[in-house]
């Protein structure tokens, strides 16, 4: 298998704008490499309605600018947040349509870790198109657990395969990045306010995938979005992920 760095055609896949700050001097590094990459937003981040759609896409274009990837090499499905659940099979198709287009050779997306059903989703539609494309998947961790004890940007029961240091003009970059998704600024407080803020903001991990993932059993226990007072359970993520044709068949 190859380093993570010596693929030529990279495509990172993101289930809302501002998901690439776990990414983001990954992604630098290998566009000033010269490297392809290209960038799938699944949903505009638009929970809490259509009118942030614009804003929130303005800010991913800023972000993008500031990691030198081209206008043209990204792009929004525009799936709604709220309807991403029960859309999960159409996204997959869509997905893989769009990526055959695009012709990776390495396809980074979120890991499987329960701390939203969304990344979960995403995470389940990337597993399926690298393996139907037969490219090599790389995750990245986001956050799970319960709100009020997330734990930011750790592997939840995995060891990472690559890890990039971050210099402190990456540490810059990563700051900028988060200072233009000025729309999240409660979130990435959150984030500073945590006791994982100092590995957040000292590396980036990933952890290329050897076997497949099992979306059937939670990645965690509790899973994270099953706090108290949410009406969301893995039981309905199951659901969801079971509209796939034939999904049964590889688990």
């Amino acid at each position: 298998m190859k380093d993570f760095f010596q693929f030529s055609h990279y495509l990172f896949v993101f289930a809302h704008p501002d998901d690439e700050i776990y990414t983001c001097a990954f992604i630098q590094k290998l566009v000033n490499e010269g490297k392809a990459a290209d960038i799938i937003y699944v949903t505009s981040g638009d929970y809490q309605g259509p009118e942030v759609i614009k804003v929130r896409e303005e800010e991913v274009q800023k972000s993008m600018r500031l990691l030198n990837v081209p206008e043209a090499n990204v792009h929004f499905m525009r799936i709604p947040e709220r309807q991403l659940m029960s859309r999960v099979n159409e996204v997959r198709e869509s997905f893989l349509i769009l990526a055959a287009k695009l012709s990776p050779d390495c396809i980074v997306g979120h890991d499987f870790e329960g701390g939203h059903n969304g990344h979960d989703a995403v995470s389940f539609c990337t597993s399926r198109v690298a393996e139907e494309l037969h490219i090599p998947l790389y995750v990245f961790p986001a956050y799970h657990g319960w709100p009020e004890k997330r734990t930011w940007n750790q592997f939840t029961s995995h060891e990472a395969t690559d890890t990039l240091p971050l210099s402190p003009k990456m540490k810059t970059l990563q700051d900028r990045v988060i200072d233009v998704h000025e729309s999240q600024a409660g979130f990435f407080n959150t984030i500073k306010q945590s006791n994982s803020c100092e590995l957040f903001s000292s590396r980036e991990v990933l952890r290329l995938v050897t076997q497949p993932i099992n979306y059937r059993e939670p990645p965690t226990t509790p899973v994270g979005y099953e706090y108290p007072g949410s009406k969301i359970r893995f039981e309905d993520f199951k659901v969801a992920v079971s509209l796939g044709k034939n999904d049964d068949d590889k688990r």
